[in-house]
């Protein structure tokens, strides 16, 4: 993993000196402001992977999207609103964006719930709750159960959003109710025989989250260890024969 940005190294440019806090996640980069995390930046060979990444609650995305048409909602992780390095113009829309982030009281970022640490009590752990006003909707602590029996939608379920919706739809599966009868390894099971870009541990890591009301990044170790171990089990695409016999025919003029 890359101790330092390389290509976008100049983005911490833009940043409030001596503000941000920077931690290695993904094989990428995350910034955070005090507790808010901000910003992502990867930079990868995957088009999917390469650029920033902003988290952005999927309810107030809309009036972003307007501002900055550049911006999509990734992929995989639709919640979060991506800038692909090979945007037009990348540098000034980066530079935009990050201005308009930084913005005091932004709607911009989100504040990942903290673990619990040995020793704390149940009274300080109540206390915490009660004064942290700053805590996005996404990241509530209502019981699983009662999140999972009032989604109707898979957009209703943590990590997902409309672009879920429509992969979800393409597979058979319209509702909340049938992806968690299903549960997330079926369900990828199926996304991955549709579209081989399903077959990524973060996406496996966004659908247990879903289903225990989890932002992605914070299930548990356990969990993104079978994640990982079960995609990498998921059978890759084999190649056409077209594709075969094309190549042994170029082999054969060599």
């Amino acid at each position: 993993m890359a101790k330092e940005p390389g290509e976008l190294k100049w983005i911490e440019d833009l940043l409030p000196e001596h503000r941000y806090r920077r931690k290695s996640m993904f094989g990428g980069f995350a910034y955070y402001f005090d507790e808010k995390m901000m910003l992502l930046i990867f930079e990868s060979k995957d088009k999917r992977w390469n650029g920033l990444m902003f988290p952005v609650e999927h309810d107030l995305q809309s009036p972003i999207l307007k501002k900055f048409p550049e911006l999509t909602p990734h992929m995989i992780l639709p919640k979060w609103l991506y800038l692909p390095i090979s945007t037009e113009g990348f540098d000034e829309v980066a530079t935009e964006v990050i201005r308009e982030a930084l913005r005091p009281n932004s709607v911009w970022g989100s504040i990942p719930k903290p673990k619990n640490k040995k020793g704390k009590s149940k009274k300080q752990d109540e206390v915490s709750e009660k004064i942290d006003t700053r805590r996005p909707r996404m990241f509530s602590d209502e019981p699983v159960e009662d999140v999972l029996k009032k989604a109707k939608k898979i957009s209703d379920l943590k990590n997902l959003g409309e672009v879920s919706e429509k992969q979800f739809a393409q597979v058979g599966i319209t509702t909340a109710a049938q992806f968690i009868k299903l549960g997330w390894k079926k369900t990828i099971q199926k996304l991955a025989a549709h579209d081989p870009k399903h077959r990524h541990s973060l996406y496996a890591y966004a659908l247990i989250g879903a289903l225990t009301n989890t932002e992605f990044s914070r299930i548990s170790d356990e969990e993104k260890a079978e994640a990982r171990a079960f995609v990498k089990s998921l059978p890759r695409e084999k190649k056409s024969p077209a594709k075969k016999k094309k190549v042994s025919k170029k082999s054969t003029k060599k």
